[in-house]
């Protein structure tokens, strides 16, 4: 890695090495505005001293019941960097920085350069879609078992991701959020790797489910200046107020 590809973290204390003590100064640290061709080595960098510090204490990391910060690297600051990545094309010309608390947003974003070609949003508000199923997956793997017994097919996950997501917009319409505010939904479909013996994967129109559940409740997102679908490798779909006036 070049000098100027480094993650700096400016701390407001020096680190004790005691987790308890240092977990207000690593929060401010995840806090720290980076740009989008950077954000994915931040989160990562936010977890790996997550886990140093946590090593043998009560607070070190387990899958199943993920916690205070460790839960947000993994619903809001991985979600944002996967983000950055498809959507803002790491580019070195916007800035993202996360916001720990209950305001309604979980980052901002800003421009460095005009004319950049990207919409102009604000705020981003992050939501996961990880039910029960996810976290009994991840229970397994905490238990030392590097393969995991087959709990429900693609389909069955996939009807289940569309169902989280139908909850979670009608959850989510229910708020108010600032102007230029973009809703982020990411599926995390990607965390475990699944083997096919025998047989193709089911053919699954996921775009097009995901777009469905959107036009079905389009009138009530408009609190939204736009809604992304995602997971860490593809942008499933699009929405934007506009999008309704289009159709």
């Amino acid at each position: 890695m070049n000098t100027e590809d480094k993650i700096v973290f400016p701390l407001s204390a020096p680190l004790t090495m005691e987790w308890e003590k240092d977990k207000i100064a690593i929060t401010e640290a995840a806090q720290q505005p980076t740009t989008a061709d950077k954000y994915y080595f931040h989160a990562a960098s936010i977890q790996s001293l997550f886990n140093i510090l946590t090593f043998g204490t009560r607070s070190a990391p387990k899958h199943p019941q993920r916690s205070g910060l460790l839960r947000k690297v993994h619903d809001e600051l991985f979600p944002i960097a996967n983000f950055a990545k498809l959507y803002f094309s790491e580019s070195k010309e916007v800035l993202i920085q996360w916001v720990d608390g209950n305001q309604n947003y979980d980052a901002t974003v800003e421009y460095l350069a005009e004319n950049l070609g990207f919409p102009d949003i604000r705020y981003l508000e992050v939501t996961t879609l990880q039910g029960s199923e996810d976290a009994k997956q991840l229970e397994e793997l905490s238990e030392g078992n590097n393969i995991t017994t087959i709990s429900e097919s693609d389909h069955e996950t996939h009807v289940r991701k569309i169902n989280l997501f139908e909850t979670a917009l009608k959850k989510k319409s229910g708020k108010t959020y600032p102007s230029k505010t973009a809703l982020l939904v990411y599926t995390d479909e990607e965390r475990f790797l699944k083997c096919y013996f025998g047989l193709q994967p089911p053919k699954i129109d996921k775009p097009k489910d995901y777009s469905a559940v959107l036009e079905k409740l389009s009138d009530s997102l408009r609190g939204f200046s736009q809604i992304i679908v995602y997971s860490k490798s593809d942008i499933y779909c699009m929405w934007t107020p506009q999008s309704i006036a289009e159709e």
